[in-house]
């Protein structure tokens, strides 16, 4: 069974096919509708009581219409959150009037219509037939997994089980018709633990397509962060091997795909811009976005689609390959403008304009298990927590940010250390790796895993 059609209907279908006709009628050079639907349900335990249980729907449209100048061409964008109206055409009207506004662009491209959804179905019915008391229930076992798991848990601030179910369809006066239906499921806990008069809040979560989720493994997991936390002790300020945990690489390795943004590269607001081809990392760096990523064990590949934003089939992007930059995040319009093949690599809002963005980002592991890794920093830090990576100049790499991990003494984890500043270069960080960790994690649409930095700069409280 089809459920693209209890999200949105053939009826809203024909309404926004009606509308793009009617900008072609208005002297559009051309007309785009995008819209989304969700529902979302999700259950809040707090220590062994129901705090909340919701359910919600959203949805919105938003229309763009190309209007040709003499030298390139206008857009202009509007968005509604009304799906039930009788017809469009207004809403297309009042994109068409914004469109004479704006700023002629020569590189703006369209789409021509092209792929098949040849891809397993990201959407489970099974999400959809989840009653309100099992999501109680799997809220409920995750607060007493992670109370199992540790007896210094001292109180749960919120044990949660949510999921969800959607669908996205773009159309285009060009025939395109890419259309997207998906579900999923996570699992959180945030919990605080204590030893005597010591306290520490920890958290963690893990997300799926489908039911199934390791609720014990989740209690487990947020329990340890939060032991690993207990008694902080002050770190000198020095240098020091550092091995990231796999959760603050996938957040470091987000931010080096955020710089590999095209449209950045071109206002030259990237540390990356001009690096294409040349060496940025170390050899041992390989980083791949990959929109057609299969589902596995442990691989929720959840960023998968059979199209981008913009109608291009989805592809397997090298991003870093041995450390070399091998290619920019593209939209049509960057692509066109670099004279360089599209990456189909453009995300989109209903109410916001095609951008770069990535689909399902991971490092290729290395050979080396983590405690490997630790014997091979030695006398070194296991990070385990960055805080202010939102800061990070994207054009310079200069990044000071907070930290906490545990000390490593003589090759094994020791005591843990907070009041950490991390600070240097994001360059110096990715030329600096030593060893890649043989454990690849999942973080929902993004991966990561241990890796081993040398004579990395921290300061202590």
């Amino acid at each position: 069974m089809n459920p693209f059609p209890s999200f949105i209907p053939d009826s809203l279908e024909a309404r926004l096919q009606d509308g793009i006709q009617h900008a072609l009628k208005l002297g559009a050079e051309g007309a785009e509708a995008f819209t989304s639907v969700s529902r979302s349900r999700k259950a809040k335990v707090q220590n062994g009581a129901l705090e909340d249980l919701t359910a919600s729907k959203r949805g919105g449209l938003g229309v763009r219409v190309i209007r040709a100048g003499g030298k390139g061409f206008r857009t202009g964008l509007a968005t509604t959150t009304d799906l039930a109206a009788a017809d469009f055409r207004d809403l297309f009207t009042q994109a068409w009037e914004l469109s004479a506004l704006g700023d002629e662009d020569p590189w703006l491209r369209q789409a021509d219509p092209s792929g098949v959804d040849d891809l397993p179905s990201r959407f489970d019915a099974t999400v959809e037939a989840i009653t309100p008391q099992q999501r109680i229930g799997w809220a409920l076992d995750l607060e007493a997994q992670a109370r199992r798991a540790s007896t210094k848990v001292a109180a749960v601030r919120e044990s949660a089980w949510s999921d969800g179910s959607g669908a996205s369809l773009l159309l285009t006066q060009k025939g395109v018709r890419a259309a997207d239906a998906w579900s999923s499921c996570s699992a959180s806990i945030e919990l605080a633990v204590a030893d005597g008069e010591e306290r520490q809040a920890a958290w963690h979560w893990d997300v799926a397509r489908r039911p199934g989720l390791d609720l014990a493994a989740i209690g487990a997991e947020a329990a340890l962060k939060g032991e690993r936390k207990l008694n902080p002790q002050r770190l000198p300020a020095g240098k020091y091997a550092v091995v990231l945990h796999p959760e603050v690489a996938v957040d470091l390795l987000g931010i080096v795909a955020g710089m590999l943004d095209a449209e950045s590269v071109l206002k030259q607001r990237s540390l990356f811009a001009g690096k294409l081809g040349e060496p940025i990392a170390s050899p041992l760096l390989t980083l791949i976005d990959d929109g057609r990523l299969a589902e596995a064990p442990g691989r929720p590949a959840l960023g998968t689609e059979p199209w981008d934003a913009e109608g291009l089939p989805t592809r397997r992007n090298v991003l870093l390959e041995g450390g070399v930059l091998k290619t920019y995040l593209h939209t049509l319009k960057t692509a066109a403008e670099m004279g360089v093949a599209p990456t189909a690599s453009a995300g989109r809002g209903f109410g916001s304009q095609p951008g770069a963005t990535t689909f399902n980002l991971f490092p290729l592991p290395g050979d080396t298990a983590p405690d490997a890794l630790y014997r091979m920093a030695g006398n070194g830090v296991l990070i385990t927590e960055i805080m202010g990576l939102h800061t990070v100049d994207p054009v310079s790499g200069d990044l000071s940010v907070g930290a906490s991990g545990i000390r490593i003494r003589e090759g094994a984890l020791a005591e843990p250390v907070d009041k950490l500043t991390f600070a240097g270069n994001l360059r110096d960080f990715l030329t600096r790796i030593a060893a890649l960790g043989n454990d690849l994690r999942w973080y929902g649409s993004s991966a990561g895993l241990s890796i081993l930095l040398e004579d990395i700069a921290l300061g202590g409280a």
